[in-house]
């Protein structure tokens, strides 16, 4: 045997052994486990068969009842899954000192624009959070309620039109035009025209930041996962181009604002205000993050619950029923206190984010050795604690028949025998979602906009069942959302 072929069979032997105790981590720590490989760890087909919360969903049923959370693997990088609801309640509130960090990537010095109040941590979250709070309060909300409203009447008069050529449109690429269009208008100043052109720069851009290959996918976990290694190696957390589009388009119009002293009820004017507090850089950051997330988010809430109405012709005559007699009772006109009254759009909302969580994988770091109640296994400072929002939200016995669409369960009556932390579709704690109340504003618009005008039902382009794409960051449908439109 030459020595090349020693040597290359001493560098397989050494690699095998090494996986094999990486993968033992949890196990030598006196945690279940569940089954690791190489290369994707406990992620079996992710980005190719499932989605990252379909391969968690395996884990979490195997050991459900057995610990309070189990080891997984990222990769090679040995991460914890919450399982029992009290020990996720404090993880995100109790004892949220010991897991401050939300374990996002952001590289400052490579991609300025990835460093925002989402994936920052320490002082400089603390600092963010404490200006930029009162930009969602329910006054701030209510300022920018008639811009919503607007758009929402272009929706409906743009989609009218088009349904006269084909009664089937898919309903995806219609939410995400008119979520491009609110957030365009509110957090850059500017008519980006998305529900008119579904081809603007506003909508390439902004599926560019979601529609991600496999390879971006993992690149992204392996940033996640490695985030010194990945800083070093120059890894981004958005493309340059789009970067780019978003900070040169929000400059532009915060410098013209300025220079003519401009003032809006929109997030521009409340980051103008700011504009002595951070730099031009840090504020573009935040814009783009109110993109980022409203646009995505909001849409795919939009999309779904459009998906389950068609699915369910009863519930969407009752939701149609409550909104269009509020409405005529008030001289035809909707506000801001009718859209958040509206008892059973909040049901079919609720149902719909427990379905269909937008963001199924809430994520915490832990910023210091943290002893499990009750047990004596200690989650190393450092890990990443990944609670799996689509686990609980499908849990049998939090939620009996927990594939059918149900918004009974959060009546009145009933949402108050819900388990805490078992319904997390915005996290809890400090680390709330800050832009919950906009995206539940815009997407209540759109839904009350639609479904007065028009009747939603499957055709044959509808996916029955929902199959999601595995490479996307977010629970998207595949194929688009294609439902058979007719004006009432």
């Amino acid at each position: 045997m030459s020595l090349t072929l020693y040597f290359v069979v001493a560098v397989i032997t050494l690699c095998y052994l090494w996986i094999k105790r990486r993968y033992s981590f949890w196990k030598n720590r006196g945690f279940l486990q569940a089954e690791a490989s190489f290369p994707f760890g406990s992620f079996k087909g992710i980005g190719t068969k499932v989605t990252s919360y379909e391969a968690l969903d395996v884990c979490y049923k195997e050991f459900k009842g057995k610990a309070p959370a189990i080891g997984i693997y990222s990769f090679f990088s040995p991460n914890i899954m919450p399982i029992d609801p009290e020990l996720i309640k404090n993880i995100l509130g109790k004892d949220f000192a010991s897991f401050q960090s939300r374990g996002m990537y952001y590289n400052k010095k490579d991609d300025p624009m990835s460093a925002n109040i989402l994936t920052l941590d320490g002082q400089e979250w603390k600092d963010r959070r404490q200006k930029f709070t009162s930009m969602f309060s329910s006054s701030k909300m209510k300022m920018m309620f008639e811009i919503l409203d607007k758009i929402g009447d272009k929706l409906v008069n743009t989609l009218g039109r088009k349904i006269t050529e084909s009664s089937e449109q898919d309903m995806r690429n219609w939410a995400q035009r008119f979520t491009a269009d609110n957030i365009g208008t509110t957090a850059f100043g500017i008519d980006c025209c998305c529900i008119e052109d579904p081809n603007s720069e506003f909508m390439k851009y902004g599926r560019r930041l979601f529609d991600l290959t496999t390879f971006e996918l993992i690149k992204f976990f392996f940033a996640v996962d490695y985030p010194n290694l990945a800083r070093k190696l120059g890894i981004r957390f958005n493309p340059k181009e789009v970067a780019d589009f978003f900070y040169e388009t929000f400059i532009q119009t915060f410098e013209y604002r300025e220079k003519n002293k401009i003032q809006r009820n929109d997030f521009v004017s409340m980051l103008l205000e700011l504009k002595e507090q951070f730099t031009r850089v840090e504020l573009a950051a935040e814009a783009m993050l109110v993109y980022a997330a409203g646009y995505e988010t909001s849409s795919t809430l939009m999309t779904f619950t459009l998906y389950a109405l068609a699915l369910n012709p009863e519930i969407q005559q009752r939701l149609r029923n409550e909104i269009t007699t509020e409405i005529e009772e008030n001289d035809g006109k909707l506000t801001y206190e009718m859209l958040f009254g509206f008892k059973y759009l909040d049901m079919v909302i609720n149902e719909t984010l427990r379905m269909f969580p937008p963001i199924a994988d809430n994520m915490r770091t832990c910023n210091k050795d943290y002893t499990i109640p009750g047990t004596n296994l200690i989650i190393p400072s450092g890990t990443t604690v990944e609670i799996n929002t689509y686990s609980l939200h499908h849990d049998p016995e939090y939620f009996p028949e927990p594939e059918k669409f149900i918004p009974e369960r959060f009546s009145e009556e009933n949402i108050k025998n819900i388990k805490p932390s078992t319904f997390l579709p915005f996290g809890s704690g400090p680390r709330l979602c800050l832009g919950m109340r906009f995206g539940l504003m815009q997407s209540k618009m759109g839904i009350a906009k639609l479904i007065t005008e028009f009747s939603f039902s499957a055709c044959d382009k509808t996916t029955i069942p929902m199959k999601f794409v595995p490479s996307a960051p977010f629970l998207t449908p595949q194929n688009g959302m294609w439902l058979k439109v007719e004006k009432i």
